[in-house]
Formats: C-alpha cells, structure tokens, sequence
C-alpha cells in the first residue's frame, strides 16, 4: 500500500469538513478534473458513487464502502483486471490531527498498474494530502 502521512495544528472536524466535501474536490484539488456524484443525492456515506476524472487517467467510478464521520472513509473502484482501494484515515494526536491518505491495487494486473502510475500515483496522492491540510488551516 502506498501511503502518505501530515500532521496538523487544526481538528478533525476541520480537516473532515474539508476531506468529507467530495463534491467539490473538483474544485479544491488540482488532481482532480471532474468529481460528480452518481445517483441520488442525500448525504454522502456508505453506497455514495462518484466518476472521477483525474489528468493522466482513465475515467474511475468509486463507491464509497466504509465511511465514519470525522475519523475517515475508503472508497473502491473497479476495472478489468484491477481493483483500487483508497482510504483517507484521520486520528488525533496531540495538539492536533494525523491525516493518512492510502491508495492500494489488487488484481491480476495490479502489478502492471503499479509500475505504470505508481510514481505519478504517488506525487497526485501527496499533493492531495498537502492541498486538504493547507485548506483546512486557512479555513480553520
């Protein structure tokens, strides 16, 4: 698995406003070209569907499959021959949160995969971990 860890001065309920608001990550996140929620609207949590558009990759539908408000949620996405699992943990630790973004491939081409984004894959996920901390310090 493929982690990427911060620290910040700010609360989680901070930093989970801003994680939590998938639907304008478009907006937020220079990784992101296109996030639009698929199906119902309501709020988001286990079940919620999203296409991402990301530079450099194929169109994704994620699903949400584990959401806990204020403390995380993993998302999943399928494709022929792989599966990708990204989690967004935080923890608090003193004198403020921990914010760990993860990105995992499994499958019979995760290897594949791995070795054709992986270091791209890597620089997207530390930018985005970079951009939801300093979002959450100038908002909080």
């Amino acid at each position: 698995m493929m982690e990427e860890e911060r620290s910040i001065a700010a609360s989680a309920s901070r930093l989970w406003a801003v994680l939590s608001d998938i639907e304008s990550w478009d907006a937020m996140l220079p990784t992101m070209r296109q996030v639009v929620r698929i199906g119902a609207g309501g709020p988001v949590g286990v079940g919620a569907r999203f296409e991402v558009r990301q530079p450099g990759l194929p169109k994704a539908v994620y699903e949400i499959t584990d959401w806990r408000p204020e403390r995380g949620f993993t998302w999943v996405s399928s494709s022929p021959g792989v599966r990708t699992t990204a989690s967004h943990e935080l923890s608090s630790h003193d004198g403020g949160t921990r914010l760990v973004l993860g990105i995992e491939w499994s499958g019979p081409l995760a290897g594949l995969i791995r070795l054709l984004i992986g270091p791209k894959a890597r620089r997207m996920v530390a930018q985005e971990a970079d951009t939801f901390v300093r979002l959450a310090e100038r908002d909080g």
